[in-house]
């Protein structure tokens, strides 16, 4: 996969253009961009995947090939994380009641 099918890739899973940044993708106007976005660029060497907070951008990442790194950021923006756990009966009853 290269930045162009990364794009298709991610519009076609329903990932908000907001929640990433990735150089020739750009986000349709008024898209609104949150500070905190994972994002996708060359660097020395080949491409990295980082996550940018605050403006301060932090490598997470680093990849020899475009195909890698645009499967990694792909992984980590369409990943549901792990399923949830259902509350034990201790549980259920600490919580407080309607």
């Amino acid at each position: 996969m290269d930045v162009q099918g990364l794009c298709a890739a991610l519009r076609a899973a329903g990932v908000p253009a907001g929640l990433y940044e990735i150089a020739g993708c750009p986000a349709p106007p008024g898209t609104p961009r949150p500070e905190d976005r994972l994002y996708l660029a060359r660097a020395e060497g080949g491409w990295v995947v980082g996550v940018r907070q605050r403006g301060v951008r932090t490598v997470l990442e680093r990849f020899p090939d475009e195909e890698r790194a645009c499967g990694s950021l792909y992984a980590r923006l369409t990943d549901p994380g792990p399923p949830s756990v259902p509350l034990t009966a201790e549980e259920k009853a600490r919580l407080p009641g309607p």
